[in-house]
């Protein structure tokens, strides 16, 4: 498998997408389509990536308390093979109650503030704490930091929040210390979303995008979740043009 050095200094937007859509051609251009298929393997089956972020990326990566639902999994393992999910059956928490998680990080300069993107995958989204069959196979939520500047001593400007009807941003964030807190809850409504918390949660291991391995982002890229996945390049520059507040 192939493995990309890690960058932490940030570079252009333009010069990313660039970058991005040239290792994608090279890899479809290079491979076959049945080669490229992604093994869908048991949820539970999918090994994370170990914990590889350092500096401003760590030091604001947010504690998410679970309230309702199925704990953070990873989505894909480093040779691309990707998450069956879990039908939405059951109870909310059925089959996906415990699990190390994983947390996708990514960050760029936008609007002279630096918006670090962190991102959660669940194997399911089933709405209400009861045994129908309301809901859908995979979710995936996120919340963005926006800091002064890309370092450890920046100041938190805002944090915003994703739910299916967009973001919410507040200034006013709750922190524990440096790092948001954030809370995974049912809407009942729209199903499962990410707020603000008064309680601490846990951390899970966090990965940058430009830390994965190519066959991991070439997955993350191009299999049909059936939600979007919110920091490949093509929905990542949008989101943080719909959740900037100024």
């Amino acid at each position: 498998m192939l493995r990309k050095k890690s960058k932490v200094a940030l570079t252009s937007a333009s010069r990313r997408r660039t970058l991005f859509a040239a290792l994608i051609f090279a890899l479809i251009c290079g491979r076959s389509v049945e080669a490229d298929a992604p093994q869908v393997i048991n949820h539970d089956e999918v090994q994370g990536f170990p914990d590889s972020t350092s500096e401003f990326l760590k030091t604001y990566q947010p504690y998410l308390k679970v309230y309702s639902g199925c704990v953070p999994f990873p989505a894909v393992d480093a040779a691309g093979n990707v998450s069956g999910g879990l039908k939405p059956s059951g109870f909310a928490s059925d089959g996906c109650s415990k699990n190390f998680g994983q947390i996708y990080v990514r960050a760029d300069e936008f609007k002279g503030e630096c918006a670090v993107m962190y991102s959660w995958f669940f194997p399911k989204n089933k709405i209400g704490d009861w045994p129908t069959d309301m809901g859908s196979r995979y979710d995936w939520q996120n919340v963005i930091v926006w800091l002064s500047s890309c370092d450890g001593q920046a100041h938190v400007n805002a944090v915003s929040y994703w739910s299916s009807r967009g973001y919410y941003t507040t200034t006013k964030p709750h922190m524990d210390g440096t790092h948001p807190l954030v809370a995974y809850v049912d809407d009942y409504s729209i199903g499962h979303r990410v707020v603000g918390a008064s309680t601490r949660g846990g951390m899970q291991p966090a990965i940058s995008w430009f830390d994965l391995t190519y066959e991991a982002m070439f997955t993350l890229d191009l299999y049909d979740f059936g939600v979007s996945v919110p920091f490949i390049t093509r929905n990542f520059y949008q989101n943080l043009a719909r959740a900037y507040y100024r």
